[in-house]
C-alpha cells in the first residue's frame, strides 16, 4: 500500500471522527434534555405529594412539620377531618333545607391522614417509604426541606421551602458538564437549579415549575 492510499485512509477515518463528534455535539444535549422532562415528572409529582401532606399539616397545626421523617409519620398515623355525609338531597330543596328538616345529616369525623389525602394512590406502603427520597437517587438523597415563620402585618405565618437539586437527579457522568452548564445558568438568572416549592421569605407553596 502506498503513501497516497494511507493518506486516503487517514483522513476518511478522522472524517468519519469528525462527523460523529458533530453528530453527538448536537444530539447530547437533545438526549439530556429528553431525559432531564422525563425525569422531572417524577421529581415534580413526589413534590406535590409532599407539599398536598404539608399543607393538610398546617391547616391542622398552624405550621408545617420540619422534617421529613414526621411527615410520614403524621400521614401513617395522623387523622383529618372529614365531613360524613348521610341521606339524600331531595330535587325540591336546598342542601341547606334539607338538613334544616334533618333530611340529611352532615356529621364531622376524623380520618387517617394518608386515606383523606391518597385515596386512590394504588402502593400505599411504597409510596410512604419513598416519599423522602428524591427520584433516582437510588434511596440515598433527600428533599431539602426548610421550615421557618415570617411576619406579615404583625402576624407570624409559616413558610416551607422543600426542593432537589438538578445534579442529585442527574448523576449520570456522561451528563456532568451538561449539568455543571444549566446550573451556572439558572444561577446566573437567580433561579433554583433544579425542582422546589414554596419560598423562605414568601408565605407561598408555589412550585417553580408552575
Amino acid at each position: 500500500m502506498n503513501v497516497k492510499n494511507i493518506t486516503r485512509i487517514i483522513l476518511g477515518i478522522a472524517a468519519l471522527l469528525l462527523a460523529y463528534f458533530l453528530f453527538e455535539s448536537i444530539m447530547k444535549p437533545q438526549r439530556f434534555e429528553t431525559l432531564r422532562a422525563r425525569k422531572e415528572v417524577e421529581v415534580v409529582n413526589r413534590l406535590r405529594d409532599i407539599r398536598t401532606a404539608q399543607l393538610a399539616y398546617r391547616n391542622l397545626n398552624g405550621r408545617f412539620t420540619s422534617t421529613l421523617d414526621s411527615l410520614v409519620m403524621f400521614l401513617e398515623n395522623g387523622k383529618l377531618p372529614t365531613v360524613r355525609k348521610t341521606g339524600e338531597i331531595p330535587d325540591s330543596l336546598t342542601e341547606a333545607e334539607a338538613l334544616k328538616r334533618g333530611i340529611i345529616q352532615r356529621d364531622t369525623v376524623f380520618t387517617n391522614a394518608y386515606s383523606v389525602l391518597f385515596p386512590n394512590h394504588p402502593d400505599r406502603q411504597n409510596h410512604l417509604a419513598n416519599l423522602k427520597f428524591i427520584p433516582f437517587t437510588g434511596r440515598t438523597k433527600e428533599f431539602t426541606l426548610e421550615t421557618d415563620f415570617i411576619t406579615r402585618s404583625n402576624v407570624q405565618v409559616p413558610v416551607i421551602e422543600v426542593s432537589a437539586l438538578l445534579i442529585d437527579y442527574m448523576p449520570e457522568p456522561e451528563y456532568r458538564q451538561l449539568v455543571i452548564n444549566a446550573t451556572k445558568r439558572a444561577m446566573d438568572i437567580n433561579r433554583f437549579p433544579g425542582r422546589k416549592f414554596g419560598s423562605l421569605i414568601d408565605p407561598h407553596t408555589e412550585g417553580n415549575w408552575e
